[in-house]
């Protein structure tokens, strides 16, 4: 089959995939008229239906083939051997048409760590101004102070594409737990969003005036489908970038190859192209293609292009309902006054620093000597700054969140009569490493990620003390009162771990397997997001986060992904 080609006379790029970071450079990039942006898709161009515009049904679409890639974890020995799920969107919008919809940001700290980690530009201060681009806060009502919530208007943005919204339900549960949090000493914060997440507080969420998802399909891309110089190809999915040069010179990439309808099709990008496939997919891509560590490719008989050992490596990770007559009620409601516990996603989150659970020190003290095994330099830089974090005050280190829904977990079915909440318990900067390589040259089989999880005492020991904290909320105050707490034969440090191995999964926020660092730290990609190596190829993704951060990840790729557009713009 002949090459597809761009059109001639149009700077040209090329994006894979349609995700959220790619959707956000194909519309900003083709603001230009003279710009011609082809965008590649392995799944489908569906974006709107009950299952993903209803902001309740989000777990409808986890497992299913027409929504979520469905990848799992190899099976990871602190957790009895299981493997883990790892849910990822598959469509136009990638993710942002099944993940739980928080718009949440980490510390200005931890954003200033990406500078700090040898990223000039990349601060506090340059992620508030694309924050602030992307996003338009619809503020609430007066009636979001008596959560304790007074947002400032000065770090919120009112014109972006992405709907922002405060919650348009209230649970039951949120009283009680934020009365139950001030006796247990923790403060109420009331714009998290403004440098400092420190406390507990109600998120703000991408769900419009209509109480439907803003998805980066729905708020970049659909306003623009219609423009001349965009492309989009679904049912096509990328299986190697075709390249010329290296491995002594710069290589460049001509194009990509790509499967669609059972064919092997190829695309040529006359200008550069911007990979956009996500911290699983996207190196993946890449040593596929020849790109990364000699030892991987040579397994699978690939030959080297690039040498680029870090490829793949510093992966991070971080109910009523159930009754068909109380759904049923809460559909119509939903439906004829967009409110309800369809209307939107649980809330309310407690994060805090690591001195909240670690009265003794113990838990810093055993970090300030935790030693990595791992020699890549990439890890090893991200680990030392990790072990300052953890004495840093203004840096939260655990995730408490509240949900006023049954949830599926050990030990626990579902009784219909009862009411059910869930509380769930996260670390922010887990101090394990797990690598996503690809098992096989095979471009059609997903790759293998190993996630390490709980490799070492110090994440265990910051977790078993979280879910001593969470206990407290199921035996205090107002809350306490409401709710007959399931662990509460779960006492010992032994029953807690045990518990802990059965119940153990990530926060679906996979970074660093591309990172943006210096080369001489095992970095993958310069601070304009240019591969090392390659004259015209980028990657703008999660991948490219060298350090987990204390948020769910979306607001951080929008702000990533915008402020890439005008990287390549001012370059072009």
């Amino acid at each position: 089959m002949e090459p597809v080609q761009s059109p001639p006379g149009i700077k040209s790029q090329l994006g894979s995939r349609a995700g959220l970071s790619g959707l956000v450079l194909a519309v900003r990039l083709t603001e230009d008229p003279n710009v011609f942006v082809s965008v590649l898709e392995a799944g489908s161009g569906n974006f709107h239906d009950e299952n993903i515009d209803v902001p309740a049904n989000l777990a409808q679409t986890w497992g299913n083939p027409n929504y979520d890639w469905s990848f799992f974890s190899t099976p990871q020995t602190a957790a009895d051997r299981r493997p883990i799920f790892l849910p990822r969107g598959k469509g136009l919008g990638g993710s942002t048409l099944i993940n739980v919809m928080e718009l949440t940001r980490a510390s200005s700290t931890e954003y200033d760590g990406f500078e700090i980690l040898g990223n000039p530009g990349w601060n506090w201060n340059s992620f508030l101004k694309y924050f602030k681009k992307a996003q338009s806060f619809n503020f609430p009502p007066e009636d979001a102070e008596l959560s304790g919530m007074q947002f400032d208007a000065a770090v919120h943005g009112t014109d972006g594409p992405l709907k922002k919204s405060f919650p348009h339900y209230i649970d039951n549960i949120v009283g009680p737990a934020l009365q139950t949090s001030d006796m247990l000493g923790i403060k109420r914060n009331p714009d998290p969003s403004a440098g400092d997440n420190r406390g507990i507080f109600m998120a703000t969420q991408a769900i419009d005036s209509d109480a439907v998802r803003s998805s980066a399909a729905s708020a970049y891309y659909e306003p623009n489908k219609d423009r001349a110089n965009l492309r989009i190809l679904t049912g096509a999915k990328v299986t190697r970038l075709i390249t010329e040069g290296g491995p002594s010179m710069d290589v460049r990439v001509l194009g990509v190859e790509y499967v669609q309808d059972g064919s092997t099709r190829t695309m040529n990008a006359s200008r550069e192209v911007i990979l956009c496939a996500g911290s699983y997919q996207t190196p993946q891509i890449l040593e596929l293609s020849g790109i990364g560590n000699p030892s991987v490719l040579g397994k699978h008989g690939i030959p080297r292009v690039i040498d680029l050992s870090s490829v793949g490596e510093n992966h991070q990770t971080y109910d009523s309902m159930q009754d068909p007559e109380v759904a049923e009620r809460q559909k119509k409601l939903y439906h004829e006054q967009k409110t309800g516990l369809f209307s939107s996603v649980p809330s309310l989150f407690a994060f805090l620093p690591v001195e909240a659970i670690d009265n003794d020190n113990a838990i810093r003290d055993s970090a300030r000597t935790l030693k990595v095994d791992d020699p890549n330099p990439a890890v090893q830089k991200t680990f030392k700054l990790q072990q300052d974090w953890i004495e840093n005050e203004l840096i939260t280190w655990i995730d408490i969140n509240f949900i006023d829904r049954y949830m599926p977990g050990p030990g626990i079915k579902f009784e219909s009569g009862k009411a059910y909440m869930t509380i769930n318990v996260m670390l922010n900067h887990p101090f394990n490493r797990g690598s996503v390589h690809i098992g096989s040259s095979d471009p059609l089989q997903n790759p293998t990620i190993e996630l390490n999880a709980l490799d070492n005492d110090v994440d265990l020991a910051i977790l078993v003390q979280t879910f001593k904290l969470a206990q407290k909320f199921l035996t205090t105050g107002p809350l306490g009162a409401l709710v007959e707490d399931p662990t509460r034969e779960i006492k010992t440090d032994d029953n807690i771990k045990a518990f802990l191995r059965q119940s153990l999964g990530t926060s679906y926020h996979p970074v660093g397997t591309v990172c943006m660092l210096p080369k001489a730290d095992g970095g993958c990609v310069d601070p304009n997001l240019k591969v090392y190596g390659t004259a015209n190829l980028r990657v703008v993704d999660a991948s490219v986060i060298p350090i987990s951060l204390s948020a769910h990840t979306q607001a951080t790729l929008y702000a990533i992904a915008e402020k890439a557009a005008d990287i390549v713009k001012n370059e072009n």
